[in-house]
């Protein structure tokens, strides 16, 4: 019984950590559209399936991957409106990218000739599908994303991912604490029945 109560609290403390979004770091825009930007997008990951939601002005117009070799990308679905993304992007690099040492091997446009705003608006979100990663990609630096998001305050702002070391959150703290309130509880019961 102690190890199926202690194998749940762990697997509850996993299962919150990975359901927290991660933010993005802008490397280009004016400093009002940066601080915009970083406020409201932010991106989940799975270990196969990248998602980005947007929650403010703007709209992600493209989105750009640093994959590592045996890794491929691809647009899965969108959410909440008209959200549609194509392989292969103007321009075909993260605009000032090369500050911060992002390649990009993959990148996604939504905006095609003769049709605008299929990018991620408020409140919507885009999925993206990336094959040959796992888990910990993004933590073990195989893996990067980044935005190109326009029509915010001044222009437009270029994000990327920014991975930190996992510091885990009250909640977190919460779950793990009542895991092993309840192997408590359990051991001292049995000691008292014994």
């Amino acid at each position: 019984m102690k190890v199926r109560t202690i194998a749940l609290a762990v697997a509850l403390t996993s299962a919150s950590a990975m359901a927290n979004a991660e933010s993005f770091a802008c490397i280009s825009g004016s400093t009002g559209d940066c601080s915009l930007a970083e406020s409201t997008l932010s991106w989940t990951w799975n270990g196969l399936d990248f998602t980005i939601a947007n929650g403010g002005i703007g709209y992600v117009a493209e989105v750009y991957f640093d994959l590592s070799a045996g890794m491929a990308a691809s647009f899965l679905s969108g959410t909440g409106g008209n959200v549609a993304f194509y392989a292969g992007s103007a321009p075909p690099a993260l605009p000032a990218g090369n500050t911060v040492g992002f390649a990009s091997d993959a990148s996604f446009d939504s905006d095609p000739a003769g049709r605008t705003r299929n990018g991620i608006d408020l409140g919507e979100t885009a999925t993206f599908r990336i094959t040959g990663a796992a888990l910990d990609s993004f933590d073990a630096d195989t893996l990067a994303a980044g935005v190109h998001v326009r029509s915010l305050v001044n222009g437009s702002a270029s994000l990327v991912t920014t991975v930190t070391s996992p510091v885990p959150e009250p909640s977190t703290y919460g779950l793990l604490l009542a895991g092993l309130g309840v192997v408590g509880f359990v051991s001292r019961r049995r000691g008292k029945q014994a």
